[in-house]
């Protein structure tokens, strides 16, 4: 069962390394991975008064791609292993793992989120009297 959850593990790891630089020394070791390629776009977009460019809009698919490619080995190696995972647990007495859905992480609208609410009271739009659906997401 050990040598199960520790490959398991050691998968999840990988993903995850794909995802964000993971090396000790944090931004020093110049290592970049799909966040911190995410944050230089974002930086990039929201510094420019205009359109983004086409080279940005390119850069933007280009990371949703890598994203979706993630999210989908994500989902193979879950619906692959969890099961027997989850089926030895059980067997031993333990609880089943469960991978939490997406809409998990999409909390932009509860309070303490780190964000500024729509609608809410330190919303630019608002006291300009726009009003933008609370749903609304840049990306196609």
């Amino acid at each position: 069962m050990r040598t199960r959850l520790a490959g398991f593990d050691g998968k999840l790891d990988g993903l995850r390394k794909k995802i964000v630089a993971t090396t000790e020394g944090g931004a020093i070791t110049g290592e970049e991975r799909l966040r911190e390629h995410t944050d230089q776009l974002y930086g990039a977009i929201i510094s420019w008064d205009g359109p983004p460019s086409s080279y940005q809009l390119e850069n933007t698919a280009g990371l949703r791609n890598q994203l979706n490619e993630l999210t989908a080995e994500f989902a193979r190696v879950t619906d692959a292993e969890l099961p027997a995972i989850n089926k030895a647990l059980q067997s031993k007495g333990g609880h089943a793992l469960a991978v939490p859905p997406p809409t998990a992480f999409d909390d932009d609208d509860e309070r303490g989120a780190g964000g500024v609410s729509a609608g809410g009271r330190l919303d630019p739009d608002a006291r300009l009297g726009i009003e933008l659906p609370r749903n609304l997401r840049l990306w196609n």
